[in-house]
């Protein structure tokens, strides 16, 4: 199985992630997905709430549990 024949994990607009080393930190939420000329899949993340951040990071970091982990919703 050869680099681009992996599965890029389903990330869709609106979901929500954590940077892994800050999960009490800002909440970022997917607002564009996109392939790059390069063919690799990105985001580009909001945050919400009082920060005001973008960042725009490719899908396999975003999903690597390394650096993001899915928000947590609060009940």
């Amino acid at each position: 199985m050869g680099l681009f024949d992996r599965k890029i994990p389903a990330v869709q607009l609106g979901d929500r992630f954590v940077k892994a080393d800050q999960p009490k930190g800002p909440v970022y939420e997917v607002s564009r997905l996109w392939v790059a000329a390069d063919g690799l899949h990105h985001a580009h993340l909001s945050s919400l709430g009082g920060h005001r951040d973008t960042r725009i990071i490719s899908v396999s970091a975003l999903t690597d549990p390394r650096f993001f982990a899915p928000a947590i919703p609060l009940v």
